[in-house]
């Protein structure tokens, strides 16, 4: 497949008040381009979702000191869902992928994906172990569960993928929760994009708290699975 795109790897952080880890999360980023793409070629682009913190700051200082990094500001929060669609929209480079600025996920994990771009336009992964806690794997139980009744796919995979940039052009991502790492590989599939996989590990939150449990956003994702369901499993 052709791509005239300038860089290898787009990497887009999404951040809403994570002024204790964006900055080490951006930097780990870069010192991977460095190490692992030939002649650091990429870019980093934070996504600032309307932080009531310094995130925003953090990350203009960033972008000011390399010219690989640039940031997209939310006036608002606006969810992790929109955080997504406005760092892909911002991509410029011949593969996406995406990590979150709370640094559960190191850079270095990305190293695993390279390899199968060779082979696949998409390769998503799922996680060792997570280790969250009893609470966190009941939730993840339950909305495994729910997505494979509501989307015929237990949507197992974790929101760390790398995709051909490509794939996304005129892509519409509705999703405004966690959903949208749900949305846009299953549009892929239902493409017929033939996916890749690898493992990967998370380690425990270093600062802040999980947005996403509450019951309020699990109703909301709940929503948004019957959205994409009736979308694309009834269409």
């Amino acid at each position: 497949m052709a791509d005239e795109s300038p860089g290898y790897l787009s990497i887009v952080i999404m951040a809403f008040n994570e002024g204790a880890t964006i900055r080490r999360q951006a930097m780990d980023s870069l010192n991977f381009l460095d190490r692992h793409v030939p002649g650091g070629s990429g870019e980093v682009i934070i996504v600032d979702d309307g932080s009531a913190d310094d995130t925003g700051r953090i990350a203009d200082e960033l972008a000011l000191s390399d010219a690989r990094v640039r940031v997209v500001h939310h006036g608002t929060n606006r969810g992790m869902g929109a955080a997504i669609a406005s760092g892909y929209g911002a991509a410029s480079c011949r593969f996406v992928t995406q990590l979150p600025g709370d640094a559960q996920v190191h850079p270095e994990t990305l190293a695993r994906f390279l390899p199968l771009l060779e082979s696949h336009d998409l390769v998503l992964s799922e996680y060792e172990k997570r280790g969250d806690g009893p609470l966190r794997a009941f939730i993840t139980w339950g909305y495994q569960t729910t997505a494979l009744l509501l989307l015929k796919n237990r949507c197992a995979f974790t929101g760390t993928m790398v995709f051909r940039r490509s794939l996304i052009e005129g892509m519409p991502i509705r999703s405004r929760t966690f959903m949208a790492n749900v949305e846009v590989p299953l549009r892929m599939l239902r493409a017929g994009v033939a996916p890749g996989m690898v493992t990967i590990s998370c380690v425990a939150r270093q600062a802040g708290r999980s947005k996403v449990l509450s019951v309020r956003r699990i109703l909301r994702v709940i929503l948004e699975m019957m959205a994409l369901r009736r979308e694309l499993v009834l269409s």
